[in-house]
């Protein structure tokens, strides 16, 4: 019996021995250590980095407008997208499919409904794709020819220039100018790009600050291409809708969905103006970014505060449209476009 007991508190010890062994095994030794923060993890400005903000890009947004479009419109739009090369010439004549606009143009009012959505087309295409920018479509016109065959009624479209008119923007420029800077803007947008590196956020911000710290507003409003993406990253010089336009070619260089916004905006002294901003697309929602008001000109020189730096930096609904006030209205009388529903709340 004494060895029967022996054996058994033999055993119940082993069996503890062994359990220690295995508990300690599996024990997983944490420790936290205090990350220092450091001048490349982010930009102080007020907003703090989060899980969330570490997303992947999801696409360009290069045809927002044009899904807004009617099939009429869309048809002359593609046609423009496919004749971009052609378009350089300054004197292109760009047909379109015999009867394509048929039964359009059989109506008593046709004509000018075709005319209308060529203009539709026109804003939707330069909202969409700001590499468009030498061109002057107001210098192009829609033409027709009328064949007749007993009751049967056809017609030829294509679209030209005035007579005796070229469709540059810049009456002095050439197709070989027009080449060269459309080099040089590739060139200085990858150039910019090398330093919109992280999350998408940390690339929106990156690209936000090098607009405002770079180029400056024209308050003389009388410099050539104030307007497009050549003043503003060639020349440095542009008003609202080049500090826009310039955004969104360089969102959509590194594929993070971004559109262009028309309104008006109420300053700080009280006084309503014509104006563009954007919307950008982060995690899922849609904020608002106006780099032209957190480029403010400082009277007397001195530094921006981030305070000013980022009064309209990915805002939301509910604080960015006490100032703006979207019209989705590009021209006079032209097509009164969607934008997307932005977000209640400021981006954090």
């Amino acid at each position: 019996m004494k060895k029967f007991l022996t054996i058994v508190l033999s055993l119940i010890l082993y069996a503890l021995v062994i359990f220690v062994i295995l508990d300690k095994t599996n024990t997983i030794d944490v420790k936290i250590i205090k990350k220092e923060k450091s001048e490349d993890e982010y930009i102080n400005n007020g907003l703090t980095l989060s899980d969330t903000n570490l997303s992947n890009s999801n696409g360009k947004e290069d045809k927002f407008y044009y899904n807004q479009l009617d099939e009429t419109a869309k048809i002359i739009y593609d046609k423009l997208v496919e004749n971009k090369e052609i378009l350089k010439s300054g004197t292109a004549q760009i047909e379109f499919t015999r009867n394509e606009f048929d039964n359009l143009l059989r109506k008593s009012d046709g004509l000018n409904i075709l005319s209308n959505e060529y203009q539709n087309a026109v804003d939707a295409l330069r909202y969409d794709n700001v590499e468009f920018y030498y061109i002057d479509f107001s210098k192009m016109i829609l033409k027709t020819i009328t064949y007749t065959r007993g009751r049967d009624v056809s017609y030829k479209v294509y679209l030209a220039c005035n007579e005796n008119e070229e469709n540059y923007l810049d009456e002095s420029i050439t197709k070989d100018d027009i080449d060269i800077q459309i080099e040089e803007l590739e060139e200085k947008a990858d150039e910019i790009l090398k330093g919109a590196q992280g999350s998408n956020y940390q690339k929106i911000q990156y690209i936000h600050n090098w607009l405002i710290d770079n180029i400056k507003y024209d308050t003389t409003y009388s410099k050539p291409d104030t307007r497009n993406i050549y003043g503003a990253l060639i020349s440095g010089d542009v008003v609202c809708e080049g500090y826009a336009k310039s955004f969104k070619y360089l969102m959509d260089s590194v594929e993070i969905p971004c559109v262009i916004v028309a309104g008006e905006g109420t300053n700080s002294e009280g006084s309503t103006e014509n104006h563009a901003w954007n919307y950008v697309e982060l995690d899922g929602k849609w904020y608002a970014i106006d780099c032209t008001w957190d480029d403010p000109i400082i009277i007397g020189g001195g530094k921006l505060s981030n305070s000013a730096k980022y009064k309209y930096f990915l805002k939301g609904e509910s604080e960015f449209n006490q100032s703006h006030f979207p019209s989705g209205q590009f021209t006079e009388n032209g097509k009164v476009f969607e934008y997307p529903p932005l977000s209640i709340n400021n981006y954090r």
